[in-house]
């Protein structure tokens, strides 16, 4: 099934992206990723990823262009390496938390993997957006991530203490803030974006989408997730000069639907033959 998200500027001219990958051709990367990933006992993980992003970035074309990845699985691999020494130590600091008798102990520890997760989930968005896009480029044109870490670790911080402070109800706003300096800190050659999306909007929706998917058994959640998507499309513009783009995106939530209910059938008999055979 085809997305199709147009851009519309004021001048009226039009530029289409499109993905336009076929769902075998992406079945066939997975299945050889999953085996070599097996065999070499996760270590591939970061090669699987390449193959897969170069898959996606050449299948996304922007006026029957594909972009183009250049990253690479050894690059990806330093990355996948230290991320994983860091949470083995994490893992290892709070078992010997669980099995102390201290809860003096157990509580620093505890308070003090709250910090590091604080700290390293915008360390980690900052740092994947610069190397990903820094990666990344179209028609010989790069795309760039300017923001500064210190300021994403910042609103980050105050985000997740207003998230914690008001019950989980200031998430819709903390999601569009951070998404927001994200966005205007995003370059595309000469092009700069920029996002406008209100947090009280969001709320709204997410309301609404969650009342009713409540009230439907969960069958209202793909229009939820549908309208959830068009509106951060559509907040997001792309300034060159005196012209100003915004985002316009074609998502159904029956298409959604459609596409789960196809893959909760597809799983079903799939397993169903497995265990049959």
């Amino acid at each position: 099934m085809e997305e199709i998200i147009e851009s519309t500027p004021i001048n009226n001219k039009t530029n289409d992206v499109a993905f336009k990958g076929k769902g075998f051709e992406l079945l066939g990367i997975y299945i050889i990723n999953w085996l070599l990933i097996c065999i070499t006992l996760g270590l591939y993980y970061p090669w699987a990823r390449v193959t897969k992003l170069r898959f996606v970035y050449q299948n996304t074309l922007l006026n029957n262009t594909g972009f183009v990845f250049t990253g690479n699985g050894k690059e990806l691999f330093k990355g996948f390496i230290r991320f994983y020494l860091v949470l083995a130590f994490i893992i290892s600091i709070n078992i010997f938390a669980t099995t102390t008798e201290s809860i003096e102990i157990y509580s620093i520890v505890k308070f003090l993997t709250l910090i590091f997760f604080l700290i390293i989930v915008p360390l980690a968005i900052h740092g994947a957006l610069r190397y990903r896009l820094s990666r990344t480029n179209w028609r010989g044109i790069h795309l760039g991530y300017r923001g500064d870490r210190i300021r994403l670790l910042w609103d980050f911080c105050i985000g997740y203490f207003l998230l914690s402070f008001t019950f989980g109800i200031y998430t819709s706003w903390f999601v569009n803030n951070i998404r927001k300096y994200i966005f205007q800190n995003l370059r595309f050659g000469n092009l700069y974006f920029g996002y406008d999306g209100k947090g009280i909007d969001l709320f709204i929706i997410n309301i609404k989408g969650i009342f009713f998917s409540i009230l439907t058994l969960g069958i209202y959640y793909f229009w939820y997730r549908a309208e959830y998507i068009r509106y951060f499309a559509k907040h997001i513009y792309i300034k060159q000069f005196e012209n100003t783009v915004y985002v316009n995106a074609e998502y159904k939530g029956s298409s959604l639907f459609m596409l789960h209910l196809v893959f909760f059938y597809t799983s079903f008999y799939i397993r169903a033959w497995i265990c049959f055979y």
